[in-house]
């Protein structure tokens, strides 16, 4: 009796756990939820921060792990196409500038409920790569950048090549870690400018031994 008063148990709890695999969304709803949850969590922000809830495609086969062969062919793609340049052409601009906005870490930040205001995003740059030498005040995370130029010139295919990786690293690297700061509009295309100035010029600190 003790035998079969079990194995009901059993099957009723199979049962039980069955129904409840049944009754849960597919990955698409799941995901939706997901995203009016972390929407929801921000009331009155502006859409240009609660946009940044919902994943774009590249994000959605990163979210998968790590990309196969195809998948990185297929983002580096997609990332590249969204690449946007200056109005002027111009893709190196004044390092002095470059170097404020690499110290600057103030830019989407939410504080009392509602996003800071700010003229304009920094790029935080030293919050995860060591530039200036001399700036101990460095993360690590990234890898250190000092003496950029002095390594690589300044070429104009090294500019483009560093304004690229700046507006978006998923270009080259897909699913990197690396702040996407040009396609999310984080920063625009003139302070990008700025920023690959202070990594390229011959004068800028991060240069100088």
């Amino acid at each position: 009796m003790k035998n079969l008063m079990t194995k009901i148990a059993l099957m009723a709890a199979s049962m039980a756990l069955l129904a409840a695999c049944a009754s849960f969304p597919d990955a698409e709803s799941t995901r939706n939820l997901g995203e009016q949850m972390v929407s929801a969590a921000y009331p009155g922000m502006p859409p240009s921060l609660t946009s940044r809830s919902r994943q774009d495609q590249s994000q959605m086969l990163c979210s998968r792990g790590n990309p196969s062969s195809a998948t990185a062919a297929e983002i580096i793609s997609t990332e590249r196409a969204s690449i946007e340049y200056p109005a002027s052409g111009k893709l190196m601009g004044d390092w002095k500038t470059g170097e404020r906005l690499a110290l600057d870490g103030v830019g989407m930040r939410v504080r009392g409920g509602r996003v800071e205001m700010v003229k304009e995003n920094g790029a935080n740059c030293y919050a995860c790569h060591a530039l200036d030498p001399k700036e101990v005040n460095a993360g690590n995370m990234g890898p250190s950048l000092a003496g950029y130029g002095a390594q690589r010139g300044n070429s104009e295919a090294i500019v483009k090549d560093t304004y690229e990786k700046i507006y978006d690293a998923w270009a080259y690297f897909p699913c990197s870690n690396m702040p996407r700061m040009g396609h999310n509009g984080f920063l625009t295309p003139e302070q990008i400018t700025h920023v690959v100035a202070y990594l390229v010029d011959p004068a800028s600190p991060v240069n100088r031994k």
